[in-house]
């Protein structure tokens, strides 16, 4: 995700950005000078937009949550859906046809999710290929047969209702998107903005995917579903898996040089033979491609990054796990808060919800 996104406004300080700027505008619309009726107007009129007319809309038009996991992963069912069941919620699940034949989650896993979770199953392509580089290659004759059909129709004759594609790597063009719609209501692509109250012309879901599997401290998560609530939009997050805390370390930063980092006393193992990414800092968002492990030798570790001096120092805390990976404790901590703030939404629920609101 662009790391314009650091731009936009958080919660904390957004009435205090909207008073500066309709501040100075009227300020500059009465040629530099405002009487004490004029200010107390301004003020009264911020207060009464921020605070007391999302307020009015009540309990049924408080915003939403729309969680969605990619891949397909055995979480899925073992870990994910339980914790969103007992907290009321349901989410949506993009899958590779190629996984369920490789063996990382079953046909009646999906078909579990779906009757008995409430999920939505929705495609992401049946090989994960970048779509715009197939095509350029093999054409859209060949993308849409292989990648797209194969995939609907293999997973409507195992009874998954699909109604959504997710691009992979969230990239696409025009081509791929007006064979998608041919034969799906919606798809998911690169878009900026987390949050959307109304749905785009031409099919795609007209917010990006926050994704909090690359590492985003769960006090900004907390901050995006309380403005989804005050601002009464929906807020898109998206992940791959959940995994158990035992399977991170955590543990100190020690020192910082290039992409080396030193590390002292940790607690929890990673498991062998999987592919280990870290955030450098527990309190801070990883912006880019996640950061991998390349080595742990004799309490240093290698990353795939040489700017590690910029997103860490000694004293902060680390957590190196599973690329991709949730936490546990993470994830429940998100969706009890979220389950007293926000209704929970599949994808393509939101999409009609906003679609109706359109009409």
């Amino acid at each position: 995700m662009s790391s314009c996104i650091a731009s936009i406004p958080q919660p904390a300080d957004s009435f205090a950005k909207m008073f500066y700027y309709v501040w100075i505008i009227s300020h500059r619309e009465n040629g530099g000078k405002m009487d004490s009726w004029q200010k107390l107007m301004i003020v009264s009129i911020l207060i009464l937009v921020y605070f007391l007319i999302p307020q009015a809309y009540g309990e049924e038009t408080r915003g939403g949550l729309v969680m969605a996991f990619d891949d397909g992963y055995p979480s899925w069912n073992a870990i994910i859906a339980p914790e969103l069941h007992k907290a009321g919620g349901t989410a949506t699940g993009f899958v590779n046809n190629q996984r369920i034949h490789a063996g990382h989650l079953r046909f009646s896993d999906l078909r579990d999710l779906q009757n008995r979770y409430g999920w939505e199953i929705g495609t992401h392509t049946y090989h994960h290929f970048h779509a715009p580089d197939f095509i350029k290659k093999k054409g859209i004759e060949a993308w849409t047969k292989n990648e797209l059909d194969a995939s609907l129709n293999e997973l409507a004759t195992e009874g998954l209702k699909v109604q959504s594609l997710a691009f992979p790597f969230n990239d696409s063009n025009e081509t791929v998107e007006k064979a998608v719609m041919k034969k799906a209501r919606s798809f998911r692509r690169y878009r900026m903005f987390p949050m959307f109250d109304y749905k785009a012309g031409d099919g795609s879901y007209p917010a990006a995917p926050f994704e909090i599997g690359n590492y985003v401290p769960i006090e900004l998560v907390i901050q995006w579903i309380d403005f989804a609530r005050q601002q009464n939009r929906f807020v898109f997050l998206y992940g791959h898996k959940v995994l158990p805390d035992e399977e991170f370390v955590t543990g100190e930063v020690v020192s910082v040089s290039d992409s080396k980092i030193s590390i002292g006393k940790t607690t929890g193992s990673v498991k062998k033979d999987v592919e280990l990414c870290i955030a450098p800092d527990s309190r801070r968002r990883i912006v880019g491609p996640p950061i991998r492990v390349m080595s742990i030798e004799n309490e240093a570790v290698t990353v795939s990054r040489s700017d590690m001096e910029n997103l860490t120092k000694a004293g902060a805390t680390f957590i190196i796990g599973e690329c991709y990976g949730i936490q546990v404790s993470y994830f429940r901590k998100l969706i009890n808060y979220a389950a007293g703030k926000v209704p929970f939404y599949t994808v393509s629920q939101a999409l009609e919800k906003v679609s109706s609101s359109q009409r």
